[in-house]
Parts: C-alpha cells; sequence; structure tokens
C-alpha cells in the first residue's frame, strides 16, 4: 500500500507586544570601533538591523545611537530566537506518544515541548494539540502523525518553519491578536496556501493527505490562496480546494453544509444504539464523531458511511454522558461543515444483542385443564404479542421465509388457518430478530 504523499505546514510565526516573551537573546559585551553605530553593529552581528532599536535599550547611557564613542564597551544582542521555534503540547487525548529521538516513540503529556526534528503521533480515538504561541496552534486528529523541521528565524521578527503532517489530518487556528506579526503558510504536498491575515478575525484551515498521494485544504473561516503546478485559486470561506499529487489545485468547490441531527438528546438503556441526521444534497459519505465532551476533543469512535447512510449503529459506549456530531463529505473527500453536537445519555452499559420476545397467547377457543395445561381447540384464536424492553419493538411481520408481510401486535391468528412451516418474525430498533416456526411451536401457555 502506498503511504499517502505528506503534508507540510510552513508556519512564519512573531510574536506581539501581547504575547510575551517573544524572544530568547543572547547578550555579550561589544566593544565599539572606529565608525560603528547600534544599527550598524546590529546588522553586522545579527545579519540584519531590524532589532537596533532593541539593542538601544540595553544601553540606556547611550544617548544617540548614531554617536558612540571608541572604546566603549556596549550589551548586544549576538542571537536571538523567536519562541515559536518550539511547540508545546496543551491537549493529549488517549493514545498520544511523542519522538524525541528516532525512532523510538514514548507517551506524550501536556506541557511537553517539541523542538527541531521531533515529532507527536496520534492513535485510534485519539487527538492532541500543539500551541505555537499566542495566535496560533495545530490540532491533530486521530491517527495522524506531524514532525517539527529546522527553524530559520528571521531578524526581522519571523521565525519560519516546517510542520510535516505524514498522515491524518490537520486543524490550523489562528486568531491573531489586536496587532498580529505572525504570517502563515501552510503546504500541502506541492501546493502553499496561504491565509488573509487581519486583527481578529479567526482564521479556520484543515489540510490532509490524500489516498491518491495529493492533499486537500478547507477554509472554514477566513480566505486563503492556494499555490500548485504554478496556478493559484483563491479559496474563500467556506470553499475548499482538492490538489493532485502533480499539477495545479482543483478550482474551489463549496464546502457541504452542516447535516441536521435528528435527535439532539438521546436517553438509552442500552450502549449500542442508533444515531440519525437527516440527508445533504451532493454528499458522498460522511464521517461520524462520537466523544468523551461536547467539544469532540476526546474521542470514542470515528466511522465513515456511505453517502446513502442516514443512521449509524455506535459500538458499546461507557455508561454515563456521550457526545457526538457528523459531517458530510463530497466527492473529492473535501469535509463539510460539522452538525450541532447532540448529547447521549446511557443508563446501562450493556448492549442490545438480543432479539424482541415473541409470543403466542391463546385468546379464544381454548382450555385450562386441573393440571393448569392450556389445551386448544380447533378453531382457537392466538394473540399475537412482542416485546422488548431495551431498544423496543420496531417490526413483526409473518411470511415463509421467504416473503414477509407486516402485522401489528396483538393480531389475531387462527390456529387452523396457519400452515405448516408458517414463520413469525420481529425485530427491534437495531435490527435483531426473534423468529417462531409454527410447526415448531409448543402449545403456548395461558396468560
Amino acid at each position: 500500500m502506498r503511504m499517502p504523499a505528506g503534508v507540510c505546514l510552513l508556519l512564519a510565526l512573531a510574536g506581539s507586544a501581547v504575547a510575551q516573551p517573544v524572544y530568547e537573546d543572547r547578550v555579550e559585551p561589544y566593544v565599539v570601533k572606529s565608525g560603528d553605530t547600534i544599527s550598524h553593529i546590529t546588522h553586522r552581528l545579527l545579519g540584519d538591523s531590524t532589532f537596533w532599536e532593541d539593542n538601544w535599550k540595553l544601553n540606556p547611557q547611550v544617548r544617540d545611537p548614531d554617536k558612540l564613542r571608541i572604546g566603549q564597551v556596549l550589551q548586544i544582542i549576538v542571537e536571538r530566537k523567536v519562541i515559536a521555534q518550539s511547540a508545546r503540547v496543551v491537549q493529549a487525548v488517549n493514545q498520544t506518544e511523542k519522538m524525541l529521538q528516532k525512532p523510538r516513540w514514548e507517551h506524550a503529556a501536556v506541557g511537553d515541548e517539541l523542538g527541531s526534528g521531533q515529532g507527536l503521533r496520534t492513535r485510534e480515538n485519539s487527538t492532541a494539540e500543539l500551541r505555537f504561541n499566542a495566535e496560533s496552534s495545530l490540532k491533530l486528529s486521530e491517527f495522524s502523525q506531524v514532525f517539527l523541521a529546522s527553524k530559520n528565524t528571521s531578524l526581522r521578527g519571523v521565525d519560519r518553519g516546517q510542520v510535516t503532517v505524514e498522515r491524518g489530518a490537520v486543524d490550523l487556528v489562528f486568531e491573531p491578536l489586536a496587532k498580529p506579526k505572525t504570517r502563515i503558510e501552510l503546504i500541502a504536498g506541492s501546493a502553499s496556501a496561504r491565509p488573509t491575515v487581519a486583527p481578529g478575525k479567526r482564521a479556520e484551515i484543515r489540510a490532509g493527505a490524500t489516498d491518491d498521494g495529493g492533499a486537500k485544504v478547507m477554509v472554514f473561516r477566513g480566505d486563503s490562496a492556494v499555490t500548485a503546478g504554478g496556478a493559484e485559486v483563491a479559496v474563500a470561506e467556506g470553499m475548499g480546494t482538492r490538489v493532485p499529487e502533480k499539477g495545479p489545485p482543483a478550482p474551489p468547490e463549496k464546502l457541504l453544509p452542516a447535516p441536521t441531527i435528528l435527535d439532539a438528546s438521546l436517553r438509552w438503556n442500552y450502549s449500542n444504539g442508533l444515531l440519525q441526521w437527516s440527508a445533504v444534497d451532493g454528499a458522498a459519505g460522511y464521517r461520524i464523531e462520537i466523544c468523551a465532551d461536547d467539544q469532540c476533543q476526546a474521542p470514542r469512535e470515528t466511522a465513515t458511511l456511505p453517502g446513502n447512510a442516514l443512521l449509524h449503529q455506535v459500538r458499546p459506549l461507557p455508561e454515563g454522558d456521550s457526545f457526538w456530531r457528523v459531517l458530510a463529505l463530497s466527492a473529492s473527500e473535501l469535509d463539510g461543515y460539522p452538525s450541532a453536537v447532540g448529547h447521549i445519555l446511557v443508563d446501562d452499559a450493556t448492549p442490545d444483542l438480543e432479539g424482541p420476545m415473541l409470543t403466542l397467547v391463546p385468546a379464544s377457543g381454548f382450555v385450562v385443564g386441573a393440571d393448569g395445561a392450556v389445551r386448544l381447540g380447533p378453531n382457537a384464536q392466538l394473540r399475537l404479542d412482542a416485546f422488548d424492553e431495551a431498544s423496543g419493538v420496531a417490526l413483526i411481520e409473518t411470511g415463509d421465509g421467504a416473503s414477509w408481510q407486516p402485522v401489528d401486535v396483538g393480531t389475531l391468528l387462527s390456529l387452523g388457518a396457519l400452515p405448516e412451516g408458517r414463520r413469525l418474525r420481529a425485530s427491534d430498533v437495531l435490527g435483531n430478530s426473534t423468529e417462531l416456526i409454527v410447526s415448531q411451536m409448543p402449545a403456548p401457555n395461558a396468560p
């Protein structure tokens, strides 16, 4: 099986006056030479004069940064690192692992710091979140794997680096501060996505690898330009594009709307119930997410279903509260908007795996002997009863095993009119069924 092409996120991150501390500086003494100014010194030692004012602030005895005394000793920044060259794990749900030294993976926990060359991955029903700075974070869905590549710190206040997503999907959430300096560029395979940065404007972009070696980019909030194969397309809010392994991105298409869940509050006395939702026009499939929390940060089950499926039976859930949501998938595999979150309350963690109780109760044409035995006459009438204390009776049918016709609970059946081998079947809401065959029925007991 060929591994899907990786997805990279090129993060251009810079701090702001609100997000402190922004820099890690190495400061050393410097002896002033002929022709030096603080701007010239900054350029010579850091390769850029952008931060000359920071060096001036380190030397309050200097009144004019352009007039220095030869031999004067100054405190000068000789190395500056932006704090965003590393990422901190701020969420690790279920099986989340970090790689600090290849190829060893170990348990990851909230508060862990990842640096260049180190990785983070999630297992089944697991999620994680990396925080880069006060403005941006990266969320990993289940079965995702990312690595932080080497960083190249710009002395203009931007720390450029790459996060390589080798599998799964990631959500980049960007909430710029009042005066944002952060610039973000996502690279998915050969495609580059550049979201617009505006003060106070939240951006939410999802990128994921596809099975054919390409990638997909969805813009849920904000807008972005996506470039690949020498072509660029503008992807507005609510749009997405599929990027092939080689070549330009496909024309943007509208993301599918959120499905409507049919019951926002469910209560079961069993643990493996059904979830139902309304159809979304154009959906090629649906993804169901069942979680332990109402933000779906702690998944319990994820399932992908075909587009004609509008219900899903969950794996047994634990007793107590669970939550769920569903989103539609387009024919090009783009994720649509998720539905509202529904609530499930499980009173009993035992799954419902058995069909209803199905009985024929004598209604007329019978006698009860002194020994308590029921004796049916040739014209006895039998009442059809079915009961299911868990999920409930959904359907009762009668037939010959090849064809079936529905009948109602309480229907009276004549014993003489029931042919040999006649079958009766009752099914519950979950599809569990019970059958009775007339020729194999014992003599019914009195009610």
